[in-house]
């Protein structure tokens, strides 16, 4: 049974995972810090949903709406929250294939009259919900439907029945040389009546074994056994029905909840938050007005700068200029901000549109092999190896710094060809570079495609923390940073 919160009924389309370095490179671990609030539970689910790519536009939509609906009215996202949590209490017993029918079925019963109570509650609270998202709409129609009391009081009555408190009654027929054949569990049977003049009026048609007859007690038991069976078999599988349907509800109203914590920490910088454009694969598309990374909002308590930027038809975004000028943190906010996107969140921003992607990878520096198996560069290839054979036309590929365990001109040959035969194939490029001379090839030989940013310098060495476009420049102004730390003027560059 569908919950329905994370995905409309009509998805065209399923979800992707990210590349296997996109949590540590973009920092993503902070955020889902931020989204659990100490929630064990939380962290892990947001996560879950969050590594995962949707690559429907109506399905991000979808999820916006409802988030919109929780963002709206918090507090009552949390009693229902609350409410799904507290079924988890409720202790499931366990009995392998070869256990006994008896044995099976009664260690369903008191779970499932349990989860029954706490269903009743949350379809209340459901029933209750203000909230006007398609999502949350079928949510109650879901509950208020397949969770009718005239449904659960017959389940309810079942269960009290099925704990044979006046014994049970079994049918069978005979078959080859007597042997019980299609033995079916009926009715159970009402309380004995007794006969005008006492007495057990059954009692004519009744036997007793002996209690040293263990073959015969047996041989009841099995047969006792087969009639339980289906019973015992359904009993379990409307356990782990309701459990797992609570368990799903649970996990999908943790990631709106971890949404909602994550707003909260978020709005409290007095930054701008957004609901993002997500459009359809076709025409590349990044556009976004005062975007900020927020894993330095949610670590630092400076002022993060922010960048727009409009790169509406453009698949390779070269990124050059002033060290230490904001070009890795412009970089981290735009795939976090395709990360925030396709999981149906807020972005840090005015404004941001971008056309949805089959899945993201991230190429950043690290530091070198402790094992000594490679060297830099070797070690390097061997990370670009592994994306190139995982990767996806339409996906986003985003390079801080490659090839910068080599020098200008092998950086330049080796991994201008990859980047070109990678953006040939249709993966969108976001590449931070201090290599002039691959940043110049590309623009002497631009087809229009390309957007070329710079990170801003201000005549008298000052950086903005923006980036701007510009075309790449021979000097990074490593001087610059000298001067500021070492107050030297004798060195520049």
């Amino acid at each position: 049974m569908r919950v329905g919160l994370l995905e409309p009924d009509s998805a065209r389309a399923h979800t992707v995972r990210h590349g296997p370095t996109v949590v540590r490179d973009l920092e993503l671990a902070i955020v889902f810090d931020a989204m659990a609030a100490g929630d064990p539970f939380l962290r892990e689910s947001v996560e879950s949903v969050m590594v995962h790519a949707s690559t429907d536009p109506a399905s991000i939509r979808y999820r916006q709406e409802v988030l919109a609906d929780c963002l709206a009215d918090p507090a009552a996202v949390r009693r229902l929250y609350a409410l799904v949590g507290a079924s988890e209490s409720v202790r499931r017993w366990t009995i392998g294939r070869a256990g006994a029918p008896r044995a099976k079925l009664n260690l369903s019963l008191e779970p499932l009259a349990e989860l029954i109570g706490h269903l009743r509650q949350v379809r209340a609270a459901c029933t209750a919900l203000g909230l006007r998202s398609a999502g949350f709409a079928r949510l109650s129609a879901l509950v208020t439907s397949s969770f009718r009391d005239e449904v659960l009081d017959a389940v309810e009555s079942h269960i009290d029945a099925l704990h044979f408190e006046h014994g049970t009654a079994l049918g069978a027929g005979l078959g080859t040389g007597n042997r019980p054949v299609g033995i079916v569990l009926r009715e159970p049977p009402r309380p004995a009546r007794r006969g005008l003049f006492g007495g057990d009026r059954r009692a004519r048609h009744g036997f007793t074994i002996p209690g040293q007859d263990e073959k015969g007690a047996e041989y009841l038991a099995r047969l006792i056994g087969r009639g339980l069976y289906p019973v015992a078999e359904i009993v379990s599988h409307a356990t782990d029905l309701i459990a797992d349907f609570l368990r799903s509800l649970r996990t999908e109203l943790a990631f709106y909840l971890g949404c909602v914590n994550l707003h909260e920490r978020l709005t409290a910088s007095g930054y701008p938050l957004c609901f993002p454009e997500p459009l359809p694969v076709g025409r590349a598309e990044l556009r976004c007005r005062e975007l900020r990374d927020p894993t330095l909002v949610l670590s630092s308590d400076t002022p993060v700068g922010a960048n727009t930027v409009d790169g509406s038809g453009r698949s390779l975004i070269l990124v050059t200029g002033a060290n230490s000028g904001g070009k890795s943190t412009f970089l981290r906010s735009v795939g976090l901000a395709q990360v925030l996107l396709q999981a149906g969140m807020f972005v840090l921003a005015d404004s941001f549109a971008a056309d949805v992607r089959s899945g993201i990878f991230t190429h950043f520096r690290t530091q070198d092999d402790a094992t000594m198996t490679y060297g830099r560069l070797k070690e390097e290839l061997a990370r670009i190896r592994e994306i190139t054979d995982a990767i996806r036309p339409t996906a986003l590929l985003l390079c801080n710094e490659p090839f910068a365990s080599t020098n200008e001109r092998e950086g330049t040959q080796i991994g201008g060809p990859i980047l070109r035969a990678l953006h040939d194939a249709g993966v969108k490029i976001v590449c931070v570079t201090h290599l002039y001379d691959l940043a110049r090839e590309f623009h002497d030989g631009q087809t229009g495609a390309e957007l070329f940013l710079r990170a801003e310098r201000l005549p008298d060495g000052t950086r903005t923390f923006r980036v701007v476009e510009g075309e790449p420049v021979a000097t990074s102004h490593g001087g610059d940073v000298f001067r500021s730390v070492f107050g030297d003027d004798r060195m520049s560059v």
